[in-house]
């Protein structure tokens, strides 16, 4: 029977950074197909995994990429808490939920247990915007009948009923180059038409269901030249549509008004990411999750987020999945941790699910 801290060590080791996850695939299709499981792909690279069962289908999901900090991470064994060396992030997020869905997959099959039919889909670029989860096809979950994504943080047991919506937009501002010693009155600053953009934003918290960040400023260029060219990357975030539309616009709009104020112009390309979903309290998806946690005696927990995960591209889909907690903390940073017991955790809690 797999180890549970051996196959997360092996998945941390496995540079996987979003577009760079070849190796990692290759190591998790093997893991399937050893498990029992009929594997197969999507146009997008996505990783599907099938073995049928009983009655209900259930789907895992997880995402295989890391961001780009995580890359050379190594398990570091601190006591009771597993962190990377410090240099690097951890990559518990999102290779804690994979390991954990290997191994419960493998306790199944070493045990011949009886399990409802399981559809395992892992990701591609989530990290990037759910690109992965954009190219999802849709025939392959046709039977699901609900779907559980591991990717949150915070202890097991957590499940957010509401996620949101996310836009994002690009800019670049044009300005017109000049000596800023000579004749600067002759230049255009796209430094400046960006900033005045940028200070006439709400920004960060906007209010209690909608967030704004402006996450890339960049203008290259030498100190003694009016700078002609800014490129800036937004995004915003909201659990209400109609405000998420309405954030994107003022921004949109701060933009134009700061370029024509300078004489300048600017292009913006603005994307809609993914959908808001929302599960009440007696959906059938939580209703079964929360039973396997009293099952495994996990504390049941309920929130909003505003933070996006394959969940919301599947609730679109018309597929009722939730997105779940899974044990790591502070994702992102070189401080990231997961406590021993909380991937333990994690590992009971899904095999639970594919066993109720």
């Amino acid at each position: 029977m797999q180890n549970l801290l051996d196959t997360f060590s092996q998945l941390v080791s496995l540079d996987s950074v979003s577009y760079e996850e070849d190796q990692i695939t290759l190591f998790l299709e093997t893991a399937l197909l050893q498990a029992g499981l009929h594997t197969e792909y999507d146009d997008g690279g996505n990783l599907y995994g099938f073995l049928p069962g009983k009655d209900k289908t259930i789907l895992l999901n997880a995402h295989m990429d890391t961001v780009d900090l995580a890359r050379g991470a190594r398990v570091v064994e601190d006591g009771a808490i597993l962190r990377s060396d410090g240099t690097t992030a951890l990559g518990a997020d999102d290779k804690a939920a994979l390991a954990a869905i290997l191994v419960a997959l493998d306790t199944i099959k070493q045990n011949e247990a009886d399990h409802p039919s399981i559809v395992v889909l892992f990701t591609r670029s989530e990290e990037l915007g759910l690109v992965g989860a954009r190219s999802i096809d849709v025939g392959k979950l046709a039977s699901v009948s609900y779907g559980f994504t591991f990717d949150a943080s915070g202890p097991v047991g957590g499940a957010v009923s509401a996620a949101p919506s996310q836009d994002k937009i690009e800019a670049i501002f044009h300005g017109k180059g000049a000596h800023a010693g000579f004749k600067p009155e002759n230049g255009i600053s796209a430094i400046q038409m960006a900033s005045q953009a940028v200070n006439a934003m709400k920004l960060l918290r906007v209010d209690e269901e909608t967030t704004a960040n402006v996450g890339s400023f960049i203008a290259p260029g030498a100190k003694n030249i009016v700078c002609d060219t800014a490129t800036l990357i937004f995004e915003a975030r909201s659990l209400d549509p109609s405000k998420l539309k309405a954030q994107s616009a003022s921004m949109i709009d701060a933009m134009e008004s700061a370029a024509k104020a300078y004489g300048g112009s600017v292009d913006i390309t603005h994307e809609h990411q993914y959908e808001a979903y929302h599960h009440g309290e007696d959906a059938a998806v939580l209703k079964y999750f929360k039973q396997a946690c009293e099952k495994v005696a996990l504390p049941f927990g309920l929130e909003s987020t505003l933070g996006g995960s394959d969940a919301n591209v599947l609730n679109k889909m018309g597929i009722e999945t939730l997105a779940c907690t899974s044990g790591y903390e502070e994702p992102h940073t070189k401080n990231e941790y997961i406590p021993k017991k909380e991937l333990e955790n994690l590992f009971s809690l899904i095999l639970e699910l594919i066993t109720l």
